[in-house]
């Protein structure tokens, strides 16, 4: 009888570990905070990661699964401490949700529910002149500096997306 409680309780503890690492809010994203280095995204996981540059060699790309949730993260060189930054996370998987309970497959009546209160804009995405290909429903966190953005298709989230704003923006300011 007791080996059973302390086998649910490991159960609960570990379904909740798993539920509370990925979690996503305007300052982290799952495991990945939005203040890490590339330096320490790589050490979350022992795979080695290879950066990729799509267009800009100051802002590589990668992807890294972690806990069996693919993430896709852009990066930019911080000019002070010449090391890349996280700017931009983003994933479509279904296991990651805010605090609110918005995830992928939540409604855009969830996301004014959950979030008529705060700094929020909305916008039509294009994929040319004529074609809207997307909804982007944005949380401005001004005290942290980053914006969280579900991207909508037939209302319907499809993608999150954390961006460091402010760590980019301010990144040329720095004097030597």
């Amino acid at each position: 009888m007791l080996s059973r409680f302390f086998s649910i309780l490991g159960c609960f503890l570990l379904f909740t570990s798993i539920m509370f690492a990925q979690k996503v809010t305007t300052s982290k994203f799952g495991d990945i905070s939005y203040e890490m280095t590339q330096k320490q995204v790589a050490a979350l996981t022992p795979n080695k990661l290879a950066l990729y540059d799509v267009n800009n060699p100051e802002m590589p790309e990668q992807d890294i699964e972690l806990n069996g949730i693919k993430y896709h993260i852009s990066y930019y060189r911080n000019l002070k401490t010449k090391q890349f930054e996280v700017y931009m996370v983003s994933s479509v998987s279904a296991q990651l949700s805010t605090l609110s309970g918005i995830k992928i497959g939540s409604s855009l009546d969830d996301l004014w529910k959950a979030y008529k209160k705060y700094d929020i804009s909305v916008q039509d995405i294009f994929e040319d002149d004529e074609t809207k290909s997307v909804r982007a429903f944005a949380i401005n966190d001004l005290d942290n500096g980053c914006t969280l953005d579900f991207y909508l298709k037939n209302n319907k989230v499809v993608k999150m997306v954390l961006s460091n704003e402010s760590g980019f923006l301010n990144n040329n300011i720095y004097e030597n």
